[in-house]
């Protein structure tokens, strides 16, 4: 790192520390905001006083005692009023701005005289937790961090690569998630009348915000490692968020119903049999769904790859009277939601009596519209006309040429929509349901809807189950052509 960029990322630091021990939040006094809300309140009960004072003099149906304590009535309200208002012109000349209470990040306590509202805590409804001493630790470990992002900044004097920079940046890091995390938990505790919750100050905000962040970004960009070793960071935490779900699926597949309700967890449980025989004691079989399921996703992905290839490179190779009218065609085509000509093909097929059949659940797949406009995409990036004409040439056949040649080209594309066609074919459940009524036909994710049809209980370690074996084929086939897909991209990304 050049010198004079390591100085404003350690001036940029220091400020953010020096920021820590300032006035960062405000608790206004609103006890005169309160005392407004009271008066309404006594106002109110005076009016209904009068009111009802008024319609017994008018009714003449009550006798004189019931009218003369009415009327105590009314001016007890109407003196505890007077004394409300009274109350309010005193504390009006005094400033409000005096009565605020102002803290900062550090030192680790709030001002004495603020009460925390224990009524949000003791709501059974609410979980929402003070946690003051991980508050205060949190505070510490932020400045800590930052001082060591700083000290190690100045071990690694003016070398311009050092592992010095790579501990600094991952402290850095470290220290503005914990900084932030500590500025919006000072922003979330209820404060007890007669003061408000807090109030930021946008200066010392916007300091301790942005001046630890733009030394970060001038950090990352100046040190090479530095910069490599964030992106490893950022693609891991990309990663786990990726992982995270398909992980408290396969978890809560081990879990009874009462701990999936409570809480979730990452770590495994002992219900996984107890959860497979609740399965299998719904009807739920798993070796029929599966077998009805891959019958229908592997057929149609097949010939939804096959032909829509065919269709693809039969509208680069060939220069028709009308090509590029039918591909606007089938570009519009894809503009239409499946659910929008959903009823219409439900009575095609009944009308050709194909219900209960897979057939049509398979061999509509021929007319992909986006898999032909993907394929089109990549033949027009990767693939030469003139290795087609070579071909005619030594006297090969336009199937040959296809089957041979051009398909081995594709495989990468081939293999992407591949992965695309079998998950959406595997998960379709709205088609199936509206074709398919007989149990021995059903696919998996209809097996897995139907187990949230008992009126009691609702099994939620089987049903996790069932999503797990019903996703388990997916992910076996993503890493069996995941290669594929790499080399496509990779393919898609040289330059001729």
């Amino acid at each position: 790192m050049k010198p004079a960029k390591k100085l404003i990322v350690i001036a940029l630091l220091v400020i953010t520390l020096v920021a820590m021990f300032l006035p960062l939040a405000s608790f206004p006094d609103n006890a005169a905001d309160t005392m407004l809300e009271e008066i309404s309140k006594q106002q109110s009960k005076v009016e209904s006083a009068q009111k009802q004072l008024d319609r017994w003099i008018s009714g003449g149906k009550k006798s004189e005692s019931d009218i003369e304590k009415q009327r105590a009535k009314v001016q007890k309200e109407q003196e505890a009023l007077d004394e409300l208002i009274a109350k309010q012109e005193a504390e009006a000349g005094q400033s409000n701005d005096e009565n605020t209470i102002k803290t900062a990040l550090l030192p680790n306590h709030l001002p004495a005289e603020l009460e925390i509202d224990d009524s949000i805590f003791s709501n059974p409804q609410n979980t929402y937790e003070p946690n003051f001493p991980v508050y205060y630790v949190a505070v510490w470990v932020a400045f800590g961090l930052i001082i060591l992002a700083v000290v190690l900044l100045l071990l690694a004097g003016n070398k311009l690569v050092s592992k010095f920079y790579t501990f600094s940046i991952f402290a850095h890091l470290l220290g503005i998630i914990v900084l932030l995390y500590s500025i919006f938990r000072l922003m979330a505790f209820p404060i007890k009348t007669p003061y408000s919750n807090a109030q930021m100050n946008p200066l010392l905000t916007a300091i301790l915000v942005a001046c630890p962040i733009i030394a970060f970004a001038m950090h990352v960009t100046s040190v090479h490692n530095s910069k490599r070793s964030m992106i490893y960071v950022f693609c891991s935490f990309l990663s786990v968020l990726a992982i995270v779900p398909f992980w408290i699926m396969i978890v809560n597949a081990t879990r009874n119903t009462q701990a999936i309700q409570q809480s979730v967890s990452v770590i495994p449980s002992t219900f996984l049999q107890s959860n497979w025989n609740i399965l299998t004691s719904k009807n739920f079989n798993v070796a029929i769904g599966f077998k009805n399921s891959a019958i229908i996703a592997f057929g149609s992905t097949i010939l939804s790859v096959y032909f829509s290839a065919m269709t693809a490179y039969g509208f680069k190779v060939y220069q028709f009277k009308g090509n590029k009218f039918l591909y606007a065609v089938v570009l519009a085509i894809i503009m239409i939601p499946g659910q929008v000509t959903g009823t219409g093909f439900f009575m095609f097929m009944y009308q050709l009596g194909l219900t209960n059949n897979y057939i049509p659940l398979i061999i509509p797949s021929i007319a992909a519209a986006g898999t032909v406009f993907f394929f089109r995409q990549y033949l027009e990036a990767n693939f030469q006309v003139s290795l087609v004409e070579a071909a005619r040439i030594d006297g090969c056949g336009e199937f040959r040429i296809y089957n041979t040649i051009v398909l081995p080209i594709m495989l990468p594309a081939m293999a992407t929509m591949g992965i695309m066609a079998m998950i959406g074919s595997w998960n379709n459940y709205l088609t199936p349901l509206m074709l398919l009524s007989d149990t021995s036909m059903k696919t998996l994710p209809m097996m897995v809807q139907e187990l949230r049809g008992d009126i009691y209980r609702t099994e939620y370690g089987s049903i996790y189950l069932g999503l797990t074996l019903t996703a388990l084929p997916l992910i076996l086939v993503y890493f069996a052509f995941s290669k594929y897909i790499i080399a496509g991209v990779a393919l898609g990304g040289v330059k001729e």
